[in-house]
């Protein structure tokens, strides 16, 4: 029988990631037992949480079966604890959504709910105005998200979105090379290592790593993005950036390594 989601690739060499770092086996244990603490809020009936207890060990399928008990699929679990990036557009949802344009001009949207408000977009006009010439390098204003699923009423799949923020996405460009000549996997497992340092320096900062799909027109080339929402981080933002921009050119050189 199929699982509730498709199995994401290369799964074991994540986990194996995770289980060599004591931090993210902290974090993702933590979140865990909120979530779980939690769950008595759920309005699921004794005999949905034994069907899905039933169905997960029918189907191997972990999934269903946190879904039940903590609110969150094993891969909300990773994404919610800041253990793995996010992909750019998953499941063809947009995430994050860009707000602003190549020059800094506003991009009217419709399917935002959260407004920017006159400080942030003067905060993101001096970074803008400040910020030094980097090849292959861009800097907009843009509202993410992180999800997590749980059952309804007749076991329906439910999904949230959580975390919502409008912040500033840093984008850093890499060659339609790195796509053509390195496995998916090899960059992503570059990305996970230097995303363990963005937590470590700038906690709850969003990475984001793929191809961004603009105008529903999909680019040629990966791009690693960085979010980094107002509320955790608009004081000392330009610092906050600064670091940011280190790790993330950090990455991309460390990836360019493979193609030279």
């Amino acid at each position: 029988m199929e699982t509730i989601f498709p199995r994401e690739e290369n799964a074991e060499h994540i986990f194996k990631k995770i289980l060599e770092n004591n931090d993210a086996c902290e974090r993702l244990r933590e979140l865990f037992y909120e979530e779980f603490a939690n769950s008595g809020d759920r309005d699921l009936s004794e005999k949905q949480f034994v069907k899905a207890l039933f169905d997960a060990y029918q189907n191997r399928d972990l999934s269903a079966f946190l879904m039940g008990i903590c609110g969150n699929s094993m891969f909300d679990l990773l994404r919610n604890a800041f253990l793995i990036p996010m992909r750019f557009n998953d499941k063809g949802v947009t995430n994050p959504v860009r707000l602003t344009d190549a020059e800094g001009e506003l991009i009217k949207q419709t399917s935002v709910n959260k407004q920017i408000s006159q400080k942030q977009y003067k905060m993101f006009q001096q970074i803008l105005d400040q910020a030094d010439d980097i090849p292959d390098y861009e800097i907009c204003l843009a509202y993410g998200f992180r999800e997590k699923h749980d059952y309804r009423n007749k076991n329906e799949i439910n999904t949230m979105k959580i975390g919502e923020h409008i912040g500033i996405l840093l984008l850093f460009k890499l060659p339609k090379e790195v796509k053509e000549m390195i496995e998916d996997n090899e960059v992503y497992s570059i990305v996970w290592d230097f995303m363990m340092r963005l937590e470590e320096q700038l906690p709850r900062a969003f990475m984001y790593y793929g191809v961004m799909d603009e105008n529903k027109f999909e680019q040629q080339s990966s791009e690693i993005g960085i979010f980094l929402p107002f509320r955790h981080f608009e004081h000392q933002l330009e610092k906050n950036i600064e670091q940011a921009n280190g790790i993330g050119l950090g990455c991309r050189e460390r990836i360019l390594t493979m193609i030279k």
